[in-house]
């Protein structure tokens, strides 16, 4: 009988005992950063977990995260495809040089220093000093017009 009841205490004491409690919020921690979606988020909460337990900061956790957002490696090959915050959808300027390509396509010079490039086929009437604008289209094309014309001609960077 004494033993039933040094046992039973034993057990009421480690139910209730701090080790116990921290390692139930542990698990309930880890499981909330495991349900985390976004990566840089489920590293962070891991962490603040580190973090919580050992006492002491995580080592260069700033370094880690800004090397999650952006790896080098990521963009290799995406460079061109950076997106501004703020992108401009269409651009006016005066035309100062008109040339052409081996194979008959304009060479438009405008007087803010681009230099476009017809691509494909097709004829487009235009003039030296004329004000023309540049418009984004869909999938990074790029079209060139005039106000009062409903004719555009698409056109590629060159510089």
């Amino acid at each position: 009988m004494k033993i039933l009841l040094s046992a039973s205490t034993l057990l009421i004491l480690l139910c209730s005992s701090p080790l116990l409690h921290a390692q139930s919020t542990l698990a309930s921690q880890l499981e909330q950063c495991r349900t985390e979606q976004n990566a840089l988020k489920r590293l962070v909460c891991y962490d603040e977990i580190n973090t919580r337990t050992a006492g002491s900061p995580a080592p260069h956790a700033a370094e880690r995260a800004r090397a999650v957002t952006n790896p080098p490696e990521d963009n290799f090959g995406k460079e061109h495809r950076q997106v501004a915050a703020d992108p401009v959808d269409q651009l006016y300027a005066t035309v100062s040089d008109i040339s052409f390509s081996p194979r008959k396509e304009l060479i438009i010079t405008l007087d803010n220093g681009q230099i476009w490039r017809q691509n494909g086929s097709g004829q487009f009437p235009l003039q030296t000093g004329e004000r023309i604008y540049i418009k984004r289209g869909l999938l990074g094309a790029f079209y060139l017009g005039k106000d009062g014309s409903n004719r555009t001609l698409k056109v590629v960077r060159s510089n």
